[in-house]
């Protein structure tokens, strides 16, 4: 379960990532439509920027727990 802090920004990377599908999805049907293949360079960019969030996301899911114990540290 997302804490209140981190669900907002969750939510908001979901519809980020539906919307980056919705828009390769008309990158795909413009290249079928003109029957042109997507240049090799744009390809590899947009993957660079996609692992780059993997990354990110890996990185998230790989922090480790604070451990609570209830003790405050002072100075």
């Amino acid at each position: 379960m997302p804490s209140v802090k981190q669900a907002p920004v969750i939510e908001r990377l979901h519809h980020l990532m539906r919307e980056a599908a919705a828009t390769a999805a008309a990158v795909r049907d413009n290249a079928q439509d003109d029957g042109e293949p997507l240049d090799p360079a744009e390809l590899i960019d947009l993957i660079a920027e996609y692992q780059v969030v993997l990354d990110l996301l890996d990185e998230a899911f790989n922090v480790e727990p604070t451990q609570s114990n209830g003790a405050c540290s002072i100075g």
